[in-house]
This record gives C-alpha cells, sequence and structure tokens, in this order.
C-alpha cells in the first residue's frame, strides 16, 4: 500500500527535550546519594504502560525524600537546559522535503499540548503540522496506539499506509499496535534501548531522504 503520511512523534525527535529531562533527574538523584539507572527511565520514555514515576522510585530508594522539593529541583535543572535547545538534526529539512512531495504530516505525543504546542510556537512550526495530538486530548499514552490512530484519523489517511517516527521503544510499540510502519530515529538517551521493533532505523532524520520515500510511494 502506498504512504499515504507521515506522524512524527515530539520529544526526544523533533526536539530532544528527554536528554536535558534525564540529566536533571539524574543530578537529583545523585544528590540524594542513590543512582538513576537508565533501565528504569527507560519505562517512562515515551509514555509507559503502566505509568512509572520517576518521583516514586526516587522515593523507593531514598526513603523520607521531599517529594515536591525534588520535582521543583529537577524541573528547574530542566527548564535551564531547555531555553537553549535547536531543533533536531534534519527536522527542518524532512518537513520541506515531505512538503515538495505533497505528503501530509501530523504529531502524535504522550505529552500535553500545552507542552508541544508551546515548543512548536516558539520555532514558528505549529501550522505546519496538519495535525497535533496530545496525550490530553486522547486520553491515552503510547504504547497504547489511540494517538497515532487518532492522528491518521484527523489526517484522512489509513494507518496502514502511513509511517511513524517514534525514538523509544514505548512509541514503537504504539506505531505498530495502530499497524504503521515505524522509523527509529534514537537520540542520546534512547540510542541505548532496544529499538528493534521498529521497521527502519536512521541515526538522523537527515538520513530520511527523497529516494526513501519515493520506494515508500511505489
Amino acid at each position: 500500500m502506498p504512504l499515504s503520511g507521515v506522524v512524527f512523534d515530539f520529544d526526544g525527535l523533533i526536539l530532544d527535550t528527554e536528554t536535558p529531562e534525564y540529566l536533571a533527574w539524574c543530578q537529583v538523584f545523585a544528590e540524594h546519594g542513590v543512582t538513576l539507572e537508565i533501565e528504569e527511565w527507560a519505562k517512562c520514555v515515551g509514555g509507559g504502560n503502566p505509568p512509572w514515576r520517576v518521583d516514586d522510585h526516587l522515593a523507593s530508594l531514598a526513603s523520607g525524600t521531599d517529594l515536591r522539593a525534588a520535582k521543583i529541583r529537577a524541573h528547574e535543572i530542566r527548564d535551564s537546559h531547555l531555553v537553549s535547545l535547536n531543533l533536531q538534526p534534519g527536522v527542518v529539512e524532512l518537513l520541506e522535503l515531505l512538503e515538495d512531495m505533497k505528503i501530509p504530516f501530523g504529531i502524535a505525543s504522550s505529552s500535553r499540548s500545552l507542552w508541544v504546542d508551546g515548543f512548536l510556537q516558539n520555532f514558528g512550526m505549529r501550522d505546519r503540522f496538519d495535525v497535533v495530538r496530545t496525550w490530553d486530548m486522547v486520553g491515552a499514552k503510547k504504547p497504547d496506539p489511540r494517538l497515532y490512530l487518532s492522528a491518521c484519523e484527523g489526517m484522512g489517511i489509513n494507518p496502514a499506509s502511513a509511517l511513524a517516527f517514534e525514538d523509544s521503544p514505548n512509541g514503537i510499540l504504539a506505531g505498530k499496535r495502530a499497524g504503521m510502519q515505524v522509523v527509529a530515529v534514537p537520540n542520546s538517551v534512547t540510542e541505548r534501548f532496544d529499538l528493534s521493533q521498529a521497521d527502519y532505523r536512521f541515526s538522523s532524520l537527515l538520513e530520511a531522504d527523497r529516494a526513501f520515500f519515493e520506494k515508500l510511494l511505489k
């Protein structure tokens, strides 16, 4: 079935908000004398089912922790890095290519709409996406497929002919459960995860070139 549209994850793919978040919590854990293992953090990247909470994990390792203060501290560290973030390599080029090839594209994110829309507006990109679906709009996080199914429905395309771009195991599973093909493009955190369920894997979005999409359009 020829390609009819593309749906992107957001965090870690369009903008690498995941690395600052992970590193911030690593610092908070260290300040409490414990370690946040990457294997534990992987449970929440891209969504997670059942939900895994990093503050609950901290409490299990360091009893008596003031979780409210820990969360404020982590967010302060994270936000100090978020202000200087740039789009991931290849984002601009890929969107321009899809527009040139007249392939519609949208976003399906396990984050809140305020978070996703805020960043997109800051980069002047919100109007470029045909559809944006977030967990508070759909009522589910990945690996539940509803985010992808809702995005495809909003774009008027069949998930079976759509392509998802993801950076995490939870996101890949959501795309596959929706019946889509999935491209894995890991970031500095998720490159350590098992992304083998994806149909394709690129080191950056720059690898998704015209030749790649032309094959999928046939």
